[in-house]
């Protein structure tokens, strides 16, 4: 199975996988047949068994399809495709179709669904394929479709005293194998002292707030800040002047024909998704921070994270938040923590330490709340021997964010050993608990506001010293926040399709093109590899193959050799294999790419009939077998 899953397959998945092979079928057919029939199956449960048997893999893929069987799911429908896709790993077409030509392979007698080809797979439904042959295969189905699959954990393990260990650390340029080892000591204290976690889901409830009561919020963050302008010296422009910006907003809720809702009291209801729309600087973040102060004030069950547009501004309102509710950056426990990717951290510090904000602070001799988060104290460099510190390191720290908390790896006995490149499991670093550098991993467990940004929501994991699981931080926001607040909801939302609908370059001159870097590789790969595998040469011929197809199509599209007139056409719009052959059959045909709206209904059957021969070649064009998948 995939090891990219969130989720663990079903342990009687799995031992049904096990009876099949034992029984005569291979791993790969076994392991086929039950994860096919299971997309069958999950259509049979959304009662969409009526659909083609090449189906399943629109539903898997999460394509928001206007279907009214989709429009309408409960929460056991919505499970079992949840769980399918996590089961069955065809969520694009061809791999799909793949799937369906190597499952037709399969003997039919361990088959539920009978004969169907590639020339008819389209019109053949799946309901019609059914032949039940084995019972326990479709009550296995049943059961995952309903069960609650298990998170899938990552492997870890613990150092031992007087082991040698080593980690990459890179120097510039140069990267060197730094040994380092711990004292007995050390691993018992890393063995009983374990940083508290969360260990259940939180349960939400629905939430309604009164506008005006944010008044009295705001009245409260001006008393704060100004004492705190007392103390510190604060400059007019540094006060938020709360209840003047209150105000200032003109809240109005809106009914669902569209007119205002006629009460006086304005309340916000919060259940489920709640859009509040509104020019730029309407107040819509000053409502947004006014209601984290109403939560951590009068709440105190409850947490709300707060998403902003970057890491900066993070920080910034992390800080802010607790010089409202604190006094001592070192000594106190934070209401608020920034929870933000590592991989950036040193990029981050430097942002960080050349922000207006951190200066203002350091002017007026005010500590920052940000430096308890980005300190760089490595604890594990201290175990380091001092000639290693200055030989293999030069005397410096590691770079920020790249520390090896959880990829240390036994030291190779033998140069033989040392040469391979996979060196074996990884090892938890013993110092994590104590470690200055993952203070915000201890702030969070009591932390009543979280601040985090789109990037670490998608991208950042979690340590394996706290969470097995392999999930983002976006899953924990959302297991054990109450409420998430999206600031400025454009760039988040602009984030997220970068990231979710990422756009794959094939070609860029050289740059970064798939195509511009696998042609060199391939070509590499064949220069030591001249005698390959029938697959793999089927492969290398399709790469190269498409190669010409890629400088001819480009070539015709210059704008030297090439065609004006393909040019225009192609800038016209977006295009699919299917509307482009179709509109080319009607070429083909001797008609135009499209019927003229005055067309009568029995001319439009007759070109029809003039176009069907021609689709029925690009029909089967397209069935055929995606060349680059290795089979």
């Amino acid at each position: 199975m995939s090891q990219m899953s969130l989720f663990e397959v079903p342990t009687e998945f799995q031992d049904r996988l096990e009876q099949l092979k034992e029984a005569g079928l291979n791993r790969t057919q076994a392991e086929l047949l039950l994860q096919v029939e299971l997309g069958f199956a999950l259509m049979e449960y959304l009662e969409l068994d009526d659909e083609p048997v090449t189906a399943p893999w629109a539903i898997l893929s999460g394509m928001p399809l206007r279907h009214p069987h989709l429009q309408n799911l409960n929460e056991m429908e919505r499970r079992a495709i949840a769980n399918t896709r996590q089961i069955v790993p065809f969520s694009a077409r061809f791999a799909w179709l793949g799937a369906l030509r190597s499952y037709l392979r399969i003997p039919l007698d361990w088959r539920n669904y009978h004969e169907f080809t590639p020339q008819n797979w389209d019109s053949y439904i799946i309901n019609a394929a059914k032949n039940l042959r084995h019972q326990i295969h479709q009550d296995l189905y049943e059961r995952c479709l309903n069960t609650n699959l298990d998170f899938r954990l990552r492997k870890v393990k613990r150092v031992e005293a007087g082991t040698t260990y080593q980690f990459e650390a890179k120097t510039g340029e140069e990267t060197v194998i730094v040994p380092v080892r711990f004292t007995q000591q050390q691993v018992r204290n890393a063995q009983v002292q374990r940083l508290p976690w969360f260990t259940t889901t939180r349960s939400r409830a629905s939430f309604s707030l009164r506008i005006s009561d944010l008044e009295l919020d705001a009245a409260w963050i001006d008393e704060r800040e100004e004492t705190l302008a007392r103390q510190y010296g604060w400059e007019q422009t540094a006060r938020g002047h709360w209840v003047a910006r209150f105000r200032k907003i003109n809240f109005h809720k809106v009914q669902e024909n569209g007119t205002l809702f006629p009460q006086e009291e304005q309340i916000l209801e919060l259940d489920g998704f709640t859009n509040i729309a509104g020019m730029v600087a309407s107040g819509k973040t000053t409502v947004s921070q006014l209601f984290s102060v109403n939560v951590v004030r009068h709440h105190c069950d409850r947490r709300i994270t707060l998403v902003v547009s970057d890491v900066q501004s993070a920080i910034k309102l992390a800080n802010q938040i607790n010089w409202w509710f604190c006094n001592d950056p070192e000594n106190d426990d934070p209401v608020a923590v920034p929870i933000l990717g590592r991989s950036k951290r040193d990029a981050h510090l430097q942002s960080f330490s050349a922000s207006k904000d951190y200066q203002e602070h350091r002017q007026r001799g005010q500590p920052h709340w940000g430096e308890r988060w980005l300190g760089t104290a490595c604890p594990l460099q201290g175990q380091l021997k001092e000639r290693d510190f200055i030989q293999l390191l030069d005397g410096k720290a590691l770079k920020a964010g790249i520390e090896p908390c959880h990829i240390l790896k036994k030291m190779p006995k033998s140069d033989r050993s040392k040469r391979r490149k996979n060196l074996g499991s990884s090892y938890l670093c013993p110092f994590f608990d104590k470690c200055p550098s993952q203070q915000v991993y201890r702030d969070m467990p009591n932390a009543r506001v979280w601040i985090t940004t789109p990037g670490a929501m998608a991208m950042a994991g979690l340590p394996r010293h706290l969470d097995l699981r392999p999930i983002k931080i976006g899953e924990l926001v959302n297991e054990q926040s109450d409420f998430v607040v999206f600031d400025e909801i454009e760039t988040i939302i602009k984030w997220f399709d970068d990231t979710y609908a990422e756009e794959v370059v094939l070609t860029d001159g050289g740059n970064s093109g798939v195509f511009d870097d696998i042609g060199v590789k391939t070509e590499q790969f064949s220069k030591t590899n001249r005698v390959m595998p029938p697959s793999t040469q089927r492969w290398t011929g399709a790469e190269r193959d498409a190669q010409k197809a890629i400088t001819a199509t480009l070539t015709l599209l210059d704008k030297q050799v090439g065609h004006q007139f393909l040019r225009k056409w192609v800038k016209r719009g977006y295009f699919t294999p299917n509307s482009l052959l179709f509109k080319f059959a009607r070429r083909l045909a001797g008609l135009e790419e499209f019927e003229p709206s005055d067309t009568s209904e029995a001319v439009s059957r007759a070109n029809t009939r003039l176009v069907q021969p021609i689709v029925r070649y690009f029909d089967a064009l397209l069935n055929e077998d995606d060349p680059f998948r290795l089979l």
